[in-house]
């Protein structure tokens, strides 16, 4: 007659103390892979809003240039608007259809904590104007602010508003500063396509040709 074996209360104990170690290693592993994947998840989100902010900084600051287009009272304005936290601009573009033309026009503002971009294919001339195309650029904005270069005295200044209809023309650049709500800063500086007439490099100033 076979005799039933039993386990005795130190094996139960000896049992559940491994099984216990296992699983808090398990849980270990686990958590910390977890931790990993969100620091490369919310990593991966910030370099690309920096990207699309780069972009923006890449395709419409290099490329803007001065318009004028007709207001509500047929009177030609300067399409440009540069405000402290807010940048309307007209800006060159590839031409992907002919139908299209080779212009974008931009708006940049923040909008409670979003860096906000309207943007069409034909002007924006009053605040709010409608049938924009809506994109949120960058989340978690605290602050954003503009600033623009002008020439003075035969040098470079920069100021946080820029009247182009008193200057007929745009800034030399434009200078974008985001500071998000973690703390971090970010800014994007570019030289403007509208100016490019105007320019100095270390010693080397403009010169028109045929000046004697």
């Amino acid at each position: 007659m076979a005799v039933k074996r039993t386990f005795t209360l130190l094996e139960i104990v000896l049992a559940l103390a491994i099984f216990s170690v296992i699983a808090t290693l398990a849980g270990s592993i686990l958590f910390s892979s977890q931790q990993g994947w969100s620091v490369v998840r919310e990593s991966s989100a910030e370099l690309e809003t920096l990207q699309r902010l780069d972009r923006i900084a890449d395709t419409a600051f290099r490329n803007a240039i001065p318009f004028h287009w007709p207001d509500e009272n047929n009177r030609n304005v300067q399409l440009f608007r540069g405000k402290p936290a807010f940048l309307r601009l007209a800006y060159l573009h590839r031409v992907n259809d002919p139908a299209e033309g080779g212009l974008r026009f931009l708006e940049l503002c923040r909008e409670e904590s979003e860096l906000v971009a309207r943007y069409r294919r034909y002007p924006i001339i009053a605040d709010q104007d409608g049938e924009c195309r809506r994109e949120v650029i960058a989340s978690g904005v605290r602050r954003l602010a503009f600033s623009y270069a002008f020439r003075e005295n035969g040098e470079i200044a920069w100021q946080p508003e820029f009247d182009a209809e008193a200057a007929e023309t745009i800034p030399a650049a434009i200078r974008m500063d985001v500071e998000f709500e973690n703390g971090r800063q970010v800014s994007f500086l570019r030289r403007t396509a509208g100016n490019s007439a105007v320019s100095s490099y270390g010693k080397f100033r403009e010169e028109t040709y045929g000046r004697r």
